[in-house]
């Protein structure tokens, strides 16, 4: 029986855990090994004091790089189990991926192996074509079988002006927007979001995150976004930290099956990331369960380069 992790295994999940999506791209986690146990770590020099104030956002962050070690782990044959918040003694652990001895590789986790590298934020304007309800019910167990749900939205339009009340707020405040500078534009290697995959500026008001409003970014081109695109809200049950991981292990789910669909996803973040709008979002869905991502989805119109990440091995703490 296989006690420790080898350096090839360790190599595999963490180079997986690292392409997992995040605010911005900050990348807020770092890593820890020991035995058949893997510690992902929230990383507090990389949390957005103005934009993510509760750290939902980064929690959100570090539960989909869990997810990812999950899928990475059963490709090595190794089932998982996850506990959240794990060390009393040490908050920061915030969740421990335990991986069984090692078998054949793990239906269905497995499958999505794939995926990992393939899935990215998109940022461009979408085709006019509906997502079949038999891939919409994929989408909704994967969400399901983490604990999270997706709500379909059947009208944008309430979602449209809360969209632009939400944008034009950004826009003046100067502290959010420098906050955002630090992370967007220009030539980024290893993170955060440069400018080329940005995606094109919108000509009219649509349904994504300019990331670069406020501030330049004259290389970019223009583009017609779709009027009516599919929004789906992923809500959990319960609201503090641990739900907040869960609700990322849930997204990332979703998106490695959207991916394997030829599906392109992004993030209404600036939606959630104030209590008012927050509150009409959960509003929409029903009142009762919390949003925790508001994602607009389908087939991309065009291509859209992908995100830096940084090599896992600055990441990585400690091998016990």
């Amino acid at each position: 029986m296989n006690t420790q992790l080898t350096d090839d295994e360790v190599g595999i999940l963490l180079a997986a855990a690292v392409h997992a999506p995040s605010l911005h791209n900050t990348q807020p986690w770092r890593f820890e090994v020991q035995g058949l146990a893997v510690d992902v770590l929230l990383d507090e020099e990389r949390k957005l004091p103005l934009e993510d104030p509760s750290g939902r956002a980064v929690h959100i962050a570090v539960g989909a790089a869990v997810f990812n070690i999950q899928v990475a782990a059963a490709i090595l044959g190794h089932e998982t189990q996850v506990a959240v918040q794990p060390d009393p003694v040490r908050p920061e652990v915030t969740a421990r991926v335990f991986l069984a001895d090692r078998k054949a590789p793990v239906p269905g986790l497995s499958g999505l192996y794939g995926e990992i590298a393939e899935r990215h934020t998109y940022r461009g304007p979408l085709l006019d074509h509906k997502i079949h309800p038999s891939v919409r019910r994929e989408l909704d167990e994967a969400a399901r079988a983490e604990g999270a749900d997706l709500h379909w939205l059947t009208s944008t339009a309430r979602l449209g002006v809360l969209l632009g009340r939400t944008d034009d707020a950004d826009l003046l405040d100067e502290d959010r927007r420098a906050e955002r500078k630090a992370w967007i534009g220009g030539d980024r290697a290893s993170d955060g979001v440069p400018e080329n995959v940005l995606g094109p500026q919108p000509v009219r008001p649509a349904f994504v995150r300019d990331l670069s409003a406020g501030f330049d970014s004259p290389h970019r081109s223009q583009a017609v976004f779709e009027p009516e695109p599919s929004i789906v809200v992923l809500t959990t049950h319960d609201e503090d930290t641990t739900a907040w991981v869960r609700a990322g292990i849930a997204l990332q789910h979703m998106l490695l099956v959207a991916a394997s669909y030829d599906l392109a996803a992004s993030f209404l973040d600036q939606l959630l990331e104030r209590p008012g709008p927050r509150s009409q979002i959960r509003d929409l869905v029903g009142g009762r369960a919390w949003p925790q991502l508001v994602i607009r989805i389908g087939y991309p119109a065009q291509s859209n380069g992908h995100t830096g990440r940084r090599d896992w091995h600055t990441s990585f703490d400690r091998w016990f």
